[in-house]
């Protein structure tokens, strides 16, 4: 992390009380957003209600962070059983020692979220296609892409090459959940690909970056040049 010494910072100015916050995913970058502890007992924190409720809208939350002020960083019962119900990972530091543990749900919800990138693993394309099965989508599995195809001249969302998909090319102002956004970055060919969520907001995973929400427009719309619309 980055932003540790933020974090520790939080600890310190919270001591003794356990102190929080949030670890997200921004624009395709992890982000840390210190929050209030609300609970009344120093030994158990509680996430104010309605500003984590603003990160879930606002952010893709991958992780809860917080303190156990001189004790081990090993989780407690409270630890295990609010972290499965908020289903998201959660790391615990040891404070001042800053010893971590990351304890994570027994059922995750965040595997869309917050991915590394590896071409050919866990790039736009398998992104797109894990988001798609989310909804009861199944694409056919693709063919290994060449490294690099955009500067080799090859096209992988052709229509040749897609035309097995079960799928239908619609307009770019018509646009709904779940249609498959197609986009040339800095290039002559189709090289990146998300999924419309609606309300301006598409899913995807770009090269260098954590897979996340963000907004289509202004900055992504302009390398917008396909959409199309999978059967189920």
């Amino acid at each position: 992390m980055n932003f540790i010494e933020d974090i520790r910072q939080h600890f310190e100015n919270e001591y003794p009380k356990e102190a929080c916050g949030v670890i997200s995913v921004v624009k395709g970058k992890k982000k840390w957003f210190p929050c209030k502890n609300l609970a009344n007992a120093e030994d158990h924190f509680l996430i104010d209600t309605d500003y984590y409720l603003k990160l879930t809208r606002t952010t893709d939350v991958i992780g809860i962070v917080h303190s156990h002020p001189d004790e081990s960083s090993e989780p407690s019962e409270f630890d295990k059983a609010t972290c499965n119900a908020l289903g998201k990972d959660f790391y615990i530091f040891s404070y001042p020692e800053m010893d971590l543990t990351v304890l994570s749900p027994e059922t995750k919800t965040t595997d869309l979220y917050g991915r590394e990138y590896e071409f050919g693993v866990t790039d736009c394309f398998d992104a797109m296609r894990d988001y798609l099965e989310t909804q009861n989508i199944k694409i056919l599995p693709r063919v290994m892409f060449i490294e690099d195809f955009w500067d080799k001249n090859i096209d992988y969302f052709t229509k040749e090459t897609i035309k097995n998909w079960n799928h239908y090319p619609v307009e770019l102002n018509d646009i709904q959940k779940n249609d498959v956004l197609i986009f040339k970055i800095f290039s002559e060919i189709n090289n990146h690909c998300g999924v419309y969520l609606g309300n301006d907001i598409f899913y995807h995973h770009a090269e260098n970056r954590l897979s996340c929400r963000e907004n289509l427009y202004p900055n992504w719309h302009k390398w917008l040049t396909g959409a199309y619309r999978y059967g189920t």
